[in-house]
């Protein structure tokens, strides 16, 4: 894994290249807060939380909250160095699929399973 880089890809990432769409957006806003020590950990890759390379939300539940079945993230360099863990009750792993990655460099994709977050769709911004 190569942490530098990996942190690097992250700090410049725009708002912009992330998922618009009110699913991904709830996601990217609470994250953090709702799962500090998961955040933490990704940190520790160079990941920052709020940039998910691939959220993959179900529909809003009923009782105000949604599942993410897998997000995922990309870290630049080998997997050598990487093991799979828990923490506070969500598994990161090695990604088994996901869509094509627009990186030339080595890299390999994780995931975060399995997550729910409250639903509060916000309303988009009116120019």
């Amino acid at each position: 894994m190569d942490l530098k880089r990996t942190k690097a890809y992250y700090a410049a990432l725009e708002p912009d290249e992330l998922c618009p769409c009110a699913r991904c957006q709830n996601y990217m806003r609470q994250i953090r807060s709702a799962y500090p020590q998961v955040a933490k950990a990704l940190e520790a890759l160079g990941i920052s939380v709020e940039k998910p390379f691939e959220a993959m939300p179900l529909a809003p539940n009923g009782d105000g909250t949604i599942f993410y079945l897998g997000p995922q993230y990309l870290v630049l360099g080998s997997r050598e160095g990487f093991q799979a863990t828990q923490v506070s009750g969500v598994s990161i792993d090695f990604a088994d699929s996901h869509p094509p990655v627009p990186l030339e460099e080595e890299h390999f994709v994780i995931e975060l399973s399995l997550i729910r977050l409250p639903w509060r769709e916000e309303s988009p911004s009116v120019p």
